[in-house]
């Protein structure tokens, strides 16, 4: 029964981009499964062909590389913002991931296995729809990441993770943030110092 309370946020999810039938619902529940994450619990390794598409129930977790030793974050995934969850390149062209996620807020993922979300695309519309929806905006989303990195200050990158990312500050550790900004931490705390933009 706690299952399909917390299948429901997927399905409400999904329902925002689409309208679903009761067949839909049916056939995409037979499908999911719920895991749950502790802190530091990797959910793909680098070199890992990524298999599954998962959907955040609760948590928070972190999409990094390692590049010469040194941890270069992403994005992150929490309810409100980046819920779906996967190393998208791995996912899509069934190759080694070059990223890492991993759990930093225990928490837990609805999981489907990625030839079992697509199988949808070709029985229900709606889900062909939502598909092709939820890739264009992911590519708007990194679009934006991109233009955020190679045009604004860090500190305008800064105020712009605190709209995008709402209380995640006093959730996971600064020197994430800082990666994420592509700053050093010693800066992050010279920029938090500075007062907002509205």
């Amino acid at each position: 029964m706690n299952e399909l309370k917390e299948y429901q946020k997927l399905i409400t999810f999904i329902s925002k981009w689409v309208d679903l039938s009761e067949t839909d619902i049916e056939r995409l529940q037979s499908k999911l499964s719920i895991v749950s994450y502790d802190k530091n619990d990797t959910i793909i390794r680098e070199g890992q062909v990524c298999k599954y598409l998962k959907f955040v129930v609760s948590g928070v977790y972190r999409v990094y590389q390692l590049k010469d030793g040194k941890e270069i974050t992403s994005y992150f995934n929490y309810e409100s913002r980046n819920p779906l969850v996967a190393s998208f390149v791995s996912l899509l062209k069934d190759k080694p991931s070059t990223e890492i996620i991993e759990c930093i807020v225990p928490g837990k993922l609805i999981s489907i296995l990625y030839t079992d979300w697509t199988s949808l695309y070709n029985i229900s519309e709606s889900f062909n729809t939502f598909g092709r929806l939820i890739a264009e905006f992911n590519y708007v989303l990194a679009i934006e990441r991109i233009e955020s990195l190679q045009y604004q200050s860090a500190s305008e990158r800064y105020d712009i993770f605190n709209k995008l990312y709402p209380n995640l500050l006093n959730l996971i550790p600064h020197h994430y943030i800082a990666s994420y900004l592509g700053v050093t931490p010693e800066s992050l705390s010279r920029i938090r110092k500075l007062p907002l933009k509205k």
